[in-house]
């Protein structure tokens, strides 16, 4: 499973109704496992952690996939992925 940060940065609306007027509650079907949200609402940035099954899309896949949509309003997105260090592989001498 692959974690994955996105950062939608906003203009011209607050995240609080980006929220609730643009994203989508109901993402279409896909390898994603996962959705967790932060935001202040009156802020400029909406955080998304994504858990996927397999290895993490391109940020603007990601974003879509997981209800938020890149509208004009969007001005920017950044990400980061991580996927788990398994534990059961033996350390290279």
């Amino acid at each position: 499973m692959t974690h994955q940060t996105i950062t939608l940065h906003l203009d011209g609306i607050t995240a609080g109704d980006y929220l609730a007027w643009v994203r989508d509650p109901e993402p279409p079907a896909s390898e994603l496992r996962a959705v967790a949200l932060e935001a202040d609402p009156l802020g400029d940035t909406v955080v998304a952690t994504l858990a996927w099954a397999g290895v993490a899309p391109a940020p603007h896949v990601a974003a879509a996939a997981a209800g938020l949509p890149l509208s004009a309003d969007v001005s920017a997105v950044t990400a980061t992925a991580r996927s788990p260090v398994r534990a059961d592989l033996p350390l290279a001498a």
